[in-house]
């Protein structure tokens, strides 16, 4: 693939990305549905990026509850922190659909004494804006109601009132550490109540300060 595609790299003159990919392997995998990119307590040292299909990022909790981090179903970066600092992963991540992953192995020869000034802020921004969505992650899991989750969940991905997810009922269940009928019975109820709409995978916020109010 054009390594430009990938947002670590787009900004890269043609020397300093072959001197990037003369450090390590640079591989392209092909995943099969449900299989296993990397698990719970793994050490790869390499960094993933999907090029084409759907991953699922998650954890397990002690009573057999999945927990989705992440969902991608588009072209993104995912477990480069866990690589660079080369520590056992605290999550799984597995193939929802048959899956094409860039795999760059021993990711932290990357950044070696000639690294690239551009590459280094490429990867500086990437960094800061996973803290980002992890803060918004943890603000939505933290509240302590399901309905205040829901509310926090939809104020924060809102565009113009409208929140669209590619996310089955089940995978949004499990990113608010609840079940698929509770999730269906407390939407059912904010619809009765006047504070949303829902349509398949798209929900209109009807009164954004009475659904902010609820947090």
């Amino acid at each position: 693939m054009n390594l430009r595609e990938i947002a670590l790299f787009k900004n890269l003159s043609d020397e300093e990305l072959k001197i990037l990919t003369q450090k390590t392997k640079f591989e392209e995998k092909i995943y099969s549905k449900d299989s296993q990119i990397f698990t719970v307590g793994e050490v790869t040292g390499a960094m993933y990026y999907l090029i084409e299909g759907s991953i699922l990022v998650y954890k397990i909790d002690p009573n057999g509850k999945r927990f989705i981090i992440r969902k991608f179903n588009k072209p993104a970066i995912f477990g480069e922190v866990y690589s660079y600092f080369e520590e056992p992963f605290d999550f799984y991540a597995q193939a929802e659909t048959d899956s094409k992953v860039l795999v760059i192995h021993d990711f932290k020869k990357l950044f070696a004494d000639d690294i690239p000034r551009n590459f280094l802020i490429s990867y500086t921004n990437l960094v800061s804006k996973k803290c980002l969505q992890l803060s918004r992650s943890n603000q939505i899991t933290s509240q302590s109601t399901l309905r205040q989750k829901i509310a926090k969940y939809l104020i924060i991905n809102e565009e113009n009132e409208m929140v669209k997810t590619d996310l089955s009922r089940e995978e949004w269940a499990d990113i608010l550490a609840t079940t698929r009928p509770s999730l269906s019975r407390e939407l059912s109820n904010m619809v009765d109540d006047g504070l949303i709409e829902v349509k398949d995978k798209i929900i209109k916020i009807k009164n954004r300060s009475l659904l902010a109010d609820i947090i």
